[in-house]
């Protein structure tokens, strides 16, 4: 363990600890820096993780002093303190908005408390070292999002909120199958041991039932096609605030454990698990455009175009080379960044035309700047230049054409038609809601500055992605070569001395 091994417990157990600070029956101004102050310190703790693992180093916390593949182990290499950083990223932008949009009712029932412990449950995903325990971690987040989702008890959250608790469940269920197989299978949970008794045992039908069971698991979680029927109608039925976190970050836990178990873990068989991937992404990719399409609320496009990055990200892992995992790493943070920065925009937009509609029309001279932070944002997401969108699509559609199957190109294709579809439907919102005149009979309702700066700041982030394009490709470049080589993340976590399973105790020891 190194000095800076509690580091991987850190942007987990801050947001619990504040989570339970909150639960305190605090006046609102209080409540509100509590619940700001843990958000940053989590991001401050996540920043400080990407610094310690710059250098390529697998930092590891064995609780309770039991070393891997015994205890649990808390990891963090270059792809774990990367997400980190981004959820903590979109924690902050969601505690932001919600503070500077009061809501009595769901802060009467411990709004800030409960988006506390999920950020908590979203961190511990993203930094635990072995499948039992990835479980827990999405059982936390999951248990939060679940009350999050009916609070407010309307009929339409009620509704979507039960079909996304049972779909979660079931994932669960299936999750806690996958666990018993691999444990019978492997003799271990760890991340680390799972590849190392993997690799040991070779070609294996078992153990590829098993990677199949944990994809299906992973793609209910992310919202793949079809298991992400629950997604469209969650999201825009959450408080803005919370949706927005929702739709940046939690279909990006399952994306993270996709990634996590699919070049780390068992890499021995990736035909099968690569051919589903490009299967379901691609069919996601167009589903999630069509829909967007077909839609004219604001929230309810912008979830469809959730289920489409997810469908880019299977993309990009399906293909499986270092070219399409470096892509896909790339639009992982390019796609959680603007889709935070569109729910926030999405808020402020309903709030001063009164209306989820986008075809209220003229609010181009009412909210100038709100207009050009959409456009880049739409443009970011069709992926077009000179957005982070751009470079981050155009690699993966390199990578699919460089692996040069059937079934990548058909990928290609769906990718480039779906990206044409999503910049038709972004467009359709621009001229309903931005272009023409505003009927004088329909006033603009004023939205004050400070619920309007988390969305600026948002969408300054995702100008950032363009500014930084270079060094973003070059760190998911090294992100994506370590991957590819799990000998030093499997190092890292088991040291350089083989595994030796202790006899079982005889009943002799206290005798002697």
């Amino acid at each position: 363990m190194t000095d800076l091994a509690w580091l991987t417990l850190a942007p987990a157990l801050t947001p619990l600890g504040f989570g339970l600070l909150l639960l305190w029956p605090w006046v609102r101004p209080v409540r509100v820096g509590v619940a700001l102050a843990g958000a940053l310190l989590t991001l401050a703790f996540a920043l400080g993780l990407l610094a310690a693992t710059a250098d390529g180093a697998v930092l590891v916390s064995a609780l309770g002093g039991w070393p891997a593949p015994f205890g649990i182990v808390m990891t963090a290499d270059r792809l774990a303190a990367g997400v980190s950083v981004l959820g903590a990223v979109s924690a902050v932008l969601a505690v932001w908005q919600a503070a500077a949009d009061p809501d009595p009712v769901r802060e009467k029932h411990h709004l800030f408390a409960l988006m506390s412990f999920l950020f908590a449950g979203v961190q511990l995903s993203f930094l635990t070292g072995d499948l039992f325990n990835l479980f827990v971690a999405f059982e936390v987040m999951l248990v939060a999002s679940y009350a999050l989702a009916v609070l407010g008890s309307t009929r339409e959250q009620l509704r979507e909120g039960f079909r996304y608790i049972v779909m979660n469940l079931a994932a669960s269920a299936l999750l806690v199958v996958a666990c018993g197989l691999a444990y019978g299978v492997l003799g271990t949970l760890n991340f680390a041991h799972l590849a190392q008794r993997s690799a040991e045992l070779g070609p294996n039908t078992t153990v590829t039932a098993v990677g199949v069971l944990l994809l299906l698991v992973f793609a209910a979680k992310g919202a793949l096609f079809p298991l992400g029927f629950w997604l469209p109608g969650t999201y825009p039925a959450l408080p803005p605030a919370v949706g927005g976190f929702f739709a940046a970050v939690l279909t990006k836990v399952g994306v993270y454990a996709l990634i996590r178990v699919f070049t780390t873990v068992f890499t021995g068989e990736a035909g099968v698990t690569n051919t589903l991937l490009l299967l379901l992404g691609t069919v996601t990719m167009l589903y999630g455009a069509l829909g967007a399409v077909s839609q004219r609320e604001w929230r309810r496009i912008l979830a469809f175009l959730v289920v489409s990055s997810v469908g880019y990200l299977a993309f990009g892992l399906g293909v499986g080379t270092a070219e399409a995992v470096r892509a896909s790493l790339a639009y992982f943070a390019v796609s959680v960044l603007v889709t935070a920065a569109l729910f926030a925009l999405a808020t402020v937009a309903e709030r001063a035309a009164g209306t989820r509609l986008v075809r209220v029309r003229g609010m181009l001279d009412h909210l100038p700047l709100l207009a050009g932070c959409f456009l880049l944002c739409a443009l970011t997401v069709a992926g077009l230049p000179p957005t982070g969108g751009f470079v981050a699509k155009y690699a993966l559609v390199r990578a699919g054409l460089s692996q040069g199957s059937v079934l990548a190109v058909v990928a290609v294709v769906s990718a480039l038609v779906s990206s044409l579809l999503i910049l038709f439907a972004l467009l359709a919102v621009w001229r309903g809601f931005f272009w023409g005149k505003h009927p004088p009979e329909d006033p603009v309702r004023p939205v004050p500055l400070h619920l309007r700066l988390p969305a600026y700041v948002a969408c300054a982030l995702v100008a950032g992605l363009a500014v930084f394009a270079g060094p973003l490709l070059e760190r998911a470049d090294t992100t994506a070569a370590e991957l590819r080589d799990n000998t030093r993340y499997i190092r890292g976590v088991l040291g350089d001395e083989p595994v030796i399973i202790p006899a079982a105790p005889t009943g002799e020891e206290g005798e002697r």
